[in-house]
Order: structure tokens, then sequence, then C-alpha cells
């Protein structure tokens, strides 16, 4: 802890400076040294880092770079009482000799009260006696100075009178010197906060002067360069790098780091380079916490483009359209039945795209209930509405900043929300609800939809301005029954997938995989999956029994009161289930209902 000594250089300073502390209610050594006894008296204090002393002890004392010196200068009101002594005395001519540090460093003549006075200031003993001896013995009374200037005086026959350190410049020396100790100790403070930070953080900082030395490095930075071993490894890692502001990836030891090295200036003068090490290991483990707690939260996308399995044409050509995409930042709307894998879709051209390491943000629209999508969406402010979180929340949009952000089924959006979305994608920049404050947003909006968005546009139901915003890179993907090459592919992919058993792993007779192939998946790849879980559960051959057997309940699911045989063809079920379906439904529902034509209706039926 920071200290304060008074080093007093004799009997008489050091009794006042007793007197003062004891007034000032302080606990500070004093001791008595002066300019040739005081560097190895002060040894024995080896805490007082702030030394209080006067005249030659003072000067002698700065040699010593680790400690403060607080001069005690002599105040006017102590040089006012010394010529009023000599006044008293009949004195008219006064010389005052003595050390710099003690009065100003001015040399001066005046006049005051009729009396004559010189002011002769020296920088060392040496000159002191030097001044002393100079003086014309007739033209001076008596002179008044330090103790080396009494002492010459003396030497020279001349009257003296010694220059005292009175109360008042002392306690100023005092406060001077409390006034340093506090201002070192929060100094100090701040700098052992400062190396417990470098020296907990998870990078190696080392700091080097001028000539590349290094004069600080951390805890980290020594494990990794292991700097008690006899390797010069500043050598080393200057070869390996050249330049401020340079990032590599360099080999120390067994380890690969990566190595940024900067330059520091202060105040345009003093320049250092600092270099700051990572551990490669140590980054891709907390990526890979990143990734987690991302994937935790759904903001991680986890398909890519080699993931989506196809032979059809149709589908290539989207895949192929999608790529494209993925390199611009344009809006992009997919078209899409219900499980033809929309948001797969969205998913790949995020990991495609320069955004591939930041968020992916999925959203149903339809999901979200009508008074809470909004601030789901765009997040509120402090006290926004009964029940919000006193520190406020980030909405997804937010969270989805640098990334992607999927809003799936846009068309059930609300239209009071639709107004707001069309302000983030116009002036990418959001507003929580109950605030004032703008948020600048660096998102790519991916939207999809199972509906017309042009026809709701026109009953009303979507605004036409949200519709051309979102509408730039359109893509359609095929429903299953479009891409009937798909079929087996995907159900054995799926098959393999949910099947625990691989030395028994079912499969498809002639028959069966023909009923998968003509059915018309209305619920598309979801559909498609479902079934495959199922029959997962299945060992050895599955026959077309159990393929019916599972597409039956899926038909009884729409209430209606018929049974498949399992001696039908599948154009005969599927025949069957449409005439049961125009009893109680028109052409245009079971057109609806099952994603085709009337056309195709009319010929399923004959």
């Amino acid at each position: 802890m920071e200290s304060i000594l008074f080093v007093a250089p004799f009997k008489e300073i050091a009794d006042v400076a007793k007197r003062v502390i004891l007034e000032m209610e302080l606990s500070i050594p004093v001791i008595i040294a002066n300019n040739e006894t005081a560097l190895s008296a002060i040894k024995e204090f080896p805490d007082a880092s702030v030394l209080i002393s006067r005249g030659g002890t003072a000067n002698d004392l700065k040699v010593l770079p680790e400690k403060t010196i607080v001069e005690i200068n002599t105040s006017f009101t102590d040089i006012l009482l010394i010529i009023e002594k000599a006044l008293c005395k009949g004195y008219k001519r006064i010389a005052i000799v003595t050390k710099d540090n003690i009065i100003d460093n001015i040399e001066t003549d005046f006049n005051f009260l009729g009396v004559k006075i010189q002011v002769r200031p020296c920088h060392t003993d040496i000159e002191i006696a030097t001044m002393v001896r100079s003086l014309d013995k007739d033209d001076i009374d008596c002179i008044i100075g330090c103790k080396r200037a009494v002492e010459a005086a003396d030497a020279c026959g001349i009257d003296h009178a010694y220059i005292e350190s009175g109360e008042i410049s002392i306690r100023k020396a005092i406060k001077e010197a409390q006034n340093i100790v506090y201002s070192k100790g929060i100094a100090t403070l701040q700098l052992e906060r400062m190396n417990a930070i470098i020296n907990n953080i998870q990078e190696g900082v080392v700091i080097l002067d001028r000539e590349q030395k290094p004069i600080f490095s951390n805890r980290i930075a020594n494990e990794i360069l292991n700097t008690e071993n006899d390797f010069d490894w500043r050598q080393d890692i200057l070869r390996k790098i050249e330049g401020v502001h340079k990032e590599k990836i360099v080999e120390i030891g067994d380890n690969q780091i990566l190595l940024k090295s900067i330059s520091l200036e202060v105040y345009n003068q003093y320049k250092n380079d600092v270099w700051i090490f990572q551990e490669i290991s140590r980054i891709e483990k907390n990526e890979r916490k990143i990734r987690l707690s991302m994937y935790n939260k759904g903001f991680y996308a986890k398909w890519h483009f080699a993931d989506i399995i196809t032979r059809s044409p149709v589908m290539k050509q989207v895949v192929m359209t999608a790529e494209k995409f993925a390199a611009v930042k344009s809006n992009v709307l997919i078209y899409g039945d219900t499980g033809t894998g929309k948001e797969g879709l969205a998913q790949s051209i995020h990991n495609a795209s320069q955004r591939a390491q930041e968020p992916f943000i999925s959203v149903n629209c339809a999901s979200l209930p009508p008074n809470l999508i909004e601030s789901e969406l765009f997040g509120y402010a402090e006290g926004a509405f009964t029940g919000a979180r006193k520190s406020g929340k980030r909405g997804l949009f937010e969270l989805a900043h640098k990334g992607t952000i999927f809003l799936d089924e846009i068309g059930e959006m609300p239209l009071a929300v639709q107004s707001r979305l069309l302000r983030v994608l116009q002036e990418r920049e959001i507003m929580r609800i109950g605030d004032d404050k703008i948020v600048p947003l660096d998102i790519r909006v991916i939207c999809a939809t199972n509906k017309d968005l042009l026809k709701l546009s026109q009953a009303g139901k979507f605004r036409f301005d949200l519709y051309y915003r979102i509408n730039v890179l359109k893509l359609q993907l095929p429903s299953l029954k479009e891409r009937q090459e798909d079929i087996m592919p995907i159900f054995n992919y799926y098959l393999r997938k949910y099947h625990t058993d691989e030395n028994d792993f079912p499969k498809l007779d002639a028959k069966s995989e023909k009923i998968l192939m003509e059915y018309s998946w209305p619920g598309n790849i979801r559909e498609l999956k479902n079934v495959a879980e199922v029959l997962a559960f299945e060992s050895g051959v599955i026959d077309a029994r159990q393929a019916a057997s599972i597409l039956e309940p899926i038909v009884e699911s729409e209430g209606l009161d018929i049974h498949l045989s399992t001696n039908l063809s599948l154009k005969e079920m599927e025949r069957e289930i449409i005439r049961h379906l125009l009893k109680t439904h028109t052409a245009e529902e079971v057109c609806a209902k099952m994603g085709i034509s009337r056309v195709t209706l009319w010929r399923k039926t004959k």
C-alpha cells in the first residue's frame, strides 16, 4: 500500500512536521536525515512511495525513480517572518541565498520598507558557498539562507539568519503528498484490474518496445509460448509475421496459433507492437459452443443443397436457381404446397450464402397468435405493455441481424403487421414496440407460402406493396407427384433413418413400391416421411397389404366411411376415394384438397 515518509534535513523542521502531523491526525513517520544520509536512511521504510523533504536533501532523493518527491517550498509568510527579525536588528541590506527549490528560481534585487534585498537562488551547495563569498561584505549586513548558506556566511564573518519552513509550508506539502498517494492508489488499482482482466482473457497478449523486446506478457501468452525454455520465440514470430495489422496462422511448438500484430501509439509519441495469440483449437471449441447455443435456440440452419434428394429434372432446376439466388442479397419468395420442403430450401440458400456463419431464424406466421406476432417479430421496449419484461425484449428481426430470417406462411400475416414488415424491408431498420429508437438491421428475408399472394392482394387480404417487395426472386417448389422420380429415393432415405436394425432392413416388393409411386401424396414429402417412419418398424419384405394398411388411415382421417380392399390397385383405390369425396364435397373442394386440376380429377374418375 502507498505510504508517506517525512525526511527532515534537521531537527527544527522535524519538530514542526511532527506537530503539524499530530494536528492533522495523521500517521506519517518523520526521520531526520540530510543529503548525505537520506538515501541510506529511507531504506528502513521500503513501503514509503512518497517522500517529503526540502532543499539539497530533496534534490538527492530524486535519484530514486520509484519514489515521488514532494518538496517543501518556503512560503511568502516564512520569508516575511525572517525579514522582520532582520529588521528588528537594524539590518538594511539583506541577501537571500538558498537552494532554488526552496524559493522561486528568480534572481532579483528590490527595496522593501527601505531595506535593500538581493535574491540569489543556487542549485548546488558549491554554488551557494561561491555565491556567499562573491558578495561584497561592505554592501551586505545579513545573509538569509539555507543551512549551507548560513555555514558559508559564518565562515565569511557575515551575520546570518536561517530560512525556516513554517507550519503553512509543511501542511501544504503534506496535503500534496496525500493527493499523490490517493492518485497512485487509484492508478495501482486500475493497473491491477487491467492485469487481472488481461491475465484471465482467452487470448495471449505480448507487448514489445521499440527494439522489439517483450516488456509484458500475460498468463496465456506464457503458456502458449512456453517462455521457460531457451527457445527464442520472439525471433521465430518476427520471421513469420511482417508489419502491423497482420493476421496469420502460425505454428508455435506443437500448437497452431492465430497471431495478430497491431501497433499502439500513445500521445503520438510512445509506440509499441502488440501481439495477440489465439489457439486454433480454442477458437474451434468456442465456435462449437456458439453453434450449439444457436442450435438449441433454433437459430441454426442445418440443411444444405447437398442434402436435397432429387433425380427430378424439375427439382434439379429449382436447386440450380436457388444456388444462384444464394450468391445475392435480394429477397426470395418460395411457393410450394404443404410439405414440399420450403424451409429446407431456405436453409440451403442461407448456408450457401455469405451469411452462413450468422443466425438463421425461422418464423411460422400462422402459428403466432395475432396479439403476439408483432412483439415477437419486432420486440418491445421496457414498460411497453402490461406484462412486458422490465428490460424489454429483442424481436426475432434483431436476433437475425447479419443473418437470414425465414417467414413461412407469409400469407397468414395480419395486415397491421404487414405494414411494419414493409418498413423493415424498405429501410432495413426497426423500432421496438413502445420505443422511440431506430435499430439498423442487416438481414436477408426469405418468405414462403402455399397461397396465391397476388390473388390475396387483389382481394385486399395482402398488401400489394409488400407483395412486390418480397417477390423479387421467386422459386416454385414442385409437389411430390410432380417429381415421381424422387419418391423412392426419399422414401428409402427416411426408411434407413428410422430403421434401427441394420441386419434386418425392410424392403418393398414390386406391388407395394407401385402403390407408393402411384399414390397422389397430398401431404408431399412430409406425408411420405411419416409413411416411411411407420414402415421402418417392419422387417423383411413389405408387401402391398402392409403398404395399403398404412394409407387406409389417411383416408379415414378425412371422415370417409369406406374400406379399401387390398385386392384393388392403387388407381382403383384412388378412384374409390374420389367418388366418396364427391358425395360430400364440391369438385372445387376436392381439387383443392388433393392439389389437382379439374381435368385431372375428371381423368382419375374415369
